[in-house]
């Protein structure tokens, strides 16, 4: 699946297929990926994201995960997803990361824009949550600029690198989507 967003950028559904690219995008960004994200320092090879790719087109046939990479033109510049989708509720929740030399563009922004289109109209949701570390001022930035709601922090609610994090929580309900 391809959800289009403008002329340069797409979403493309996550496979095997992009998982050359999207290794070398986190090697290359480990540094920087590393604070936030528990699961780079767990890469040792490309297999980490052929397993990951197979794993979340099974999670996406039984409509529990929808992930996808950002493309800019054709280059694979990051990740974002629909993820720990409750059905019964019609709950789900956006992750994203993208590569440090593609940021300050408004592309995060954009792509979480069609993914709650996405979320919303395609899938049917209700609410869409979107979480991130207290000390990640950019990622918090992408949720406040699109009108979510703060609901809180989540006290040690992740652990990241031997220490507990804490969390912010950001929601969307299909009521609020224009």
């Amino acid at each position: 699946m391809i959800l289009s967003i403008n002329d340069h950028l797409t979403l493309q559904s996550l496979d095997r297929s992009h998982t050359q690219a999207i290794y070398q995008l986190v090697t290359e960004n480990k540094a920087y990926l590393s604070p936030w994200l528990p699961w780079v320092d767990l890469v040792r090879g490309p297999s980490f994201f052929d397993n990951y790719a197979d794993a979340s087109q099974l999670r996406s046939k039984h409509g529990g995960e929808f992930a996808f990479v950002i493309r800019e033109n054709e280059a694979v510049i990051g990740r974002i997803g629909l993820y720990k989708i409750d059905n019964q509720n019609h709950i789900g929740e956006i992750g994203y990361w993208l590569r440090p030399t593609s940021q300050g563009k408004g592309i995060i922004t954009q792509a979480v824009q069609r993914l709650l289109t996405y979320g919303f109209e395609g899938l049917r949701l209700n609410r869409i949550e979107l979480k991130c570390a207290v000390g990640n001022t950019k990622s918090q930035a992408v949720p406040e600029r699109l009108g979510f709601t703060r609901e809180g922090i989540f006290r040690q609610a992740e652990f990241l690198h031997g220490a507990y994090v804490d969390i912010v929580v950001y929601s969307k309900l299909k009521s609020e989507f224009p």
